[in-house]
Parts: C-alpha cells; sequence; structure tokens
C-alpha cells in the first residue's frame, strides 16, 4: 500500500504539534509551582533539573541520530511493502 506525501506530512505536523503542546505544559506547571513552593525547594528542583540535563545532554545528539537513521529505514521499509 502506498503513502502519499501528505499522510506522511500529517505525521509529522502532529508530532511537531504535540512535542508545542507538552512544552507549553511544562511552562505552565513552572509557573504554577514557582510562586507557591519555598524558595530553598525551588532552588532545589532547578539544581536537580540542572544536574539532569547535565548528565543526559552529552547523550543527546546520538540518540538524536539513532532516531533520525530509525525513522529513515521505517520510511524505506514502508514503502517498499
Amino acid at each position: 500500500m502506498h503513502r502519499s506525501f501528505g499522510s506522511i506530512l500529517g505525521r509529522v505536523a502532529a508530532i511537531v504539534g504535540a512535542l508545542l503542546c507538552v512544552g507549553v505544559v511544562l511552562r505552565l506547571i513552572v509557573a504554577i509551582l514557582q510562586p507557591v513552593l519555598p524558595d530553598l525547594l525551588w532552588r532545589s528542583l532547578t539544581a536537580g533539573w540542572e544536574l539532569l540535563y547535565g548528565v543526559i545532554s552529552p547523550a543527546v545528539p546520538a540518540v538524536i541520530a539513532v532516531g533520525v537513521l530509525c525513522a529513515i529505514g521505517w520510511v524505506i521499509l514502508g514503502n517498499r511493502r
């Protein structure tokens, strides 16, 4: 079965839209929690997120590269069927 370019473009747009919605929700959660939490707890949470980001950030380019290669393979194998 041949997939049209519009179908693939629609899926890509849906994924980008979902990621944008997740980003907006995370920003809203931060905006809600920042004035409510005590300063010490907020600084601890910020330090924890910075530590997590520092540990994960060196691996992000490799993970993205593997994801791109898998997506290319998925598109190629999907078009052959």
